[in-house]
């Protein structure tokens, strides 16, 4: 019978003749340069045709760890100890003195230290009171341990049964000295039965491979003649570089539909804003530092704003001169309407929520109102990796009657949820325009640690009294950076990447979320 192979797999049984000998599978895929799988179907064939096969055997593989890769770079430690020592041309020393010398860890040292007494290459003694160590031995030749750590120069991992028995327990040493790792890994051997080993190549014909079958084949039946050759389904597809919806805005989405399951109304506000909606509203004084220039961008053009109705104003003028009607004493200072109506781009989005407390007021609206903000805030700030001039900000806000912490907590914990934070915590937190305030933090689960998220709290009397909303009406609050979660999200580092767009990256990301 005529034993037709593809001329692969005559190649292999070529190399297999000249060996003359059983040889490991890995080893004759490296020395072809074929894939181990391509290899593998190959003696395959040799089984079919009774030419060779593979038997299977457990190997226990010896390689280095860190530690131990260390040292075979380094010295092990009682080599760098008597180094220091000859060099130096130290006969004795106490043992402080030596420790300081050679900048080793505490136990590393006294290891070190135990291994120069195994080799008599030194003696201790405390007879003068100190503890000394003295050099006995005149010369210092490579230890076998040494011998055993250089083998791995070469080869990475080594079969223990390549060990002599000496080196064996040798490696031993090396394993209670927690150097070493230990791999158990199955080999294959190949071999050729006597068949293989007496047929000539002459003798067998090259199978030739084709893609396809053509009708012509199919209807001369000369299809047997060739070999199918297979396709890989695993194997990618070309990479697509149509145009994506970018991830920040996906996760902006995913943002929005969340607050919108959860019954809230998305609210936009002016980017350019009056310094009374972004600052005095919130009961922030006139002279507080965050209104100067180095954190604040102040507009030329317009200079000033329109500010709201003259009651409003004068409510808010109040509540900072002496607290006004909200039970507080105010900041004590003259209020200045001309600083109220300097421009700036707003720093936060809580603007826009003075703006919707301001809405509220003006029409009359019966709670409870649930809104929440999506938007770009600007801060005079230095941009690295972590700080930008312009970045978006996240703020939700509910008005309702005897809401508390505990409303809070709940709203926060059920937004967090969706978003994919399985666990939040709160803790006692100050911001200058919530009483009581707190802090928000998640576990996230591929760092294995808490996160702090932003802050919330319920508004202060002096921030809701100037637009009617009083007890028993209050103002739940929260708010954070959308750059912040997007770089858990996406897994990135520098919070730049997401406006500078590194292309390589965007290309991973998928086509829908």
């Amino acid at each position: 019978m005529i034993i037709k192979l593809k001329k692969r797999t005559i190649e292999i049984l070529k190399l297999l003749k000249k060996k003359r000998s059983n040889v490991i599978a890995t080893k004759v895929a490296e020395e072809m340069g074929i894939d181990y799988i391509v290899l593998m179907s190959a003696v395959n064939d040799f089984i079919e045709h009774n030419l060779g096969g593979f038997k299977e055997e457990d190997i226990y593989q010896i390689s280095l760890n860190d530690e131990g890769r260390a040292y075979l770079k380094n010295e092990l430690p009682e080599r760098k100890l008597i180094n220091i020592m000859i060099k130096d041309e130290i006969k004795e020393i106490t043992l402080d003195d030596l420790l300081k010398r050679s900048n080793l860890d505490r136990n590393i040292f006294y290891v070190g230290i135990s291994n120069l007494k195994k080799n008599r290459w030194i003696s201790q003694s405390k007879a003068s009171g100190e503890n000394k160590i003295f050099i006995v031995a005149e010369e210092f030749p490579p230890t076998e341990l040494e011998k055993v750590l250089k083998k791995f120069e070469e080869n990475l991992a080594i079969d223990f049964s390549k060990f002599s028995k000496d080196d064996q327990k040798l490696i031993d040493v090396l394993n209670k000295r927690k150097l070493i790792e230990k791999n158990r890994k199955t080999q294959r051997i190949l071999y050729l039965t006597e068949k293989g080993k007496k047929i000539s190549i002459s003798e067998i014909n090259e199978l030739t491979q084709v893609s396809k079958i053509t009708s012509e084949m199919l209807s001369s039946g000369t299809w047997k003649n060739f070999d199918l050759k297979p396709f890989d389904v695993s194997k990618p597809g070309p990479l697509l570089k149509a145009g994506k919806i970018h991830p920040l805005i996906n996760l902006i989405n995913e943002i929005r539909e969340i607050f919108l399951s959860m019954g809230f109304t998305e609210i936009r506000g002016p980017i350019i804003e009056s310094a009374f909606y972004n600052f005095d509203a919130l009961f922030q004084p006139q002279d507080h530092p965050a209104r100067e220039m180095q954190d604040t961008f102040y507009l030329n053009n317009p200079k000033t704003a329109k500010l709201p109705e003259k009651e409003r104003v004068l409510a808010v003028k109040e509540i900072h001169e002496n607290g006004g009607d909200s039970g507080s004493s105010g900041w004590r200072y003259a209020w200045d309407i001309n600083t109220a109506k300097k421009t700036v781009l707003r720093t936060h989005t809580t603007a826009t929520t003075m703006r919707r407390l301001a809405q509220f007021y003006r029409n009359n609206e019966k709670v409870p109102v649930k809104v929440f903000c999506v938007d770009r805030v600007f801060r005079n700030e230095k941009v690295d990796k972590s700080h930008l001039a312009e970045f978006t900000q996240i703020e939700g806000i509910v008005i309702d009657d005897n809401v508390t912490l505990c409303d809070l907590i709940g709203l926060l914990s059920e937004f967090y949820r969706k978003m994919g934070f399985k666990k939040i915590i709160t803790r006692p937190g100050f911001f200058p325009y919530t009483e009581p305030s707190m802090e928000v933090s998640v576990y996230y689960d591929k760092l294995d640690e808490w996160l702090e998220m932003g802050g919330s709290g319920i508004f202060r009397p002096e921030v809701t009294y100037p637009w009617g909303i009083k007890e028993p009406t209050r103002v739940l609050a929260w708010g954070q950076g959308l750059e912040r979660i997007a770089m858990l999200y996406y897994g990135r580092k520098d919070i730049r990447d997401f406006y500078i767009n590194p292309i390589n990256w965007l290309r991973q990301q998928s086509y829908l979320k």
